[in-house]
């Protein structure tokens, strides 16, 4: 892998929460990124394998190689272009906000995960940052770089602008 120097997210900053935001832009239809996006054979390949229901009302669980296993629940889906679900952390439901935009020849991903701790923003701001590049691997159909080594490079430099 070559040397990560630069981050693609932002941390905001709103009083005592804080939010990662993503803006992406990937060589697909919009289409092709709602399913890269909700079908759990496509979330398993770029995120990690999920189960259960999503839609509104619906609860699901993300298996993340850690054996962290969070229950999520479906607040708002809008298909093909807007899904919201809230994910637990602790005792704060965080939110997570994923909308698909048509952009000219492709499509673009705003993702928001808020309401976070400035203690979470790093560690998160890393982990989205790693997979919206391994999203643009899988809708390119290319290989995907090493989650843990991505990671821990992107986390020293959104630890250093957090």
């Amino acid at each position: 892998m070559s040397e990560l120097t630069q981050v693609l997210g932002r941390i905001e900053r709103g009083g005592e929460e804080v939010a990662v935001v993503f803006d992406r832009h990937y060589a697909t239809s919009p289409d092709d990124l709602w399913r890269a996006c909700t079908e759990p054979d496509r979330l398993a390949r770029w995120f990690a394998p999920v189960q259960g229901e999503l839609r509104p009302g619906g609860d699901f669980t993300i298996h993340f190689d850690d054996a962290d296993t969070p229950v999520c629940r479906v607040v708002v889906c809008e298909a093909p272009s807007r899904l919201v679900w809230e994910w637990p952390l602790g005792d704060v439901r965080s939110v997570v906000t994923a909308e698909v935009i048509a952009d000219g020849e492709g499509a673009r991903l705003h993702l928001r995960h808020e309401r976070l701790t400035g203690a979470q923003a790093a560690g998160y701001a890393a982990g989205w940052d790693t997979y919206v590049r391994r999203l643009e691997s899988d809708v390119a159909d290319a290989a995907m770089a090493d989650w843990d080594a991505t990671w821990s490079a992107l986390h020293a430099l959104y630890a250093a602008i957090a």
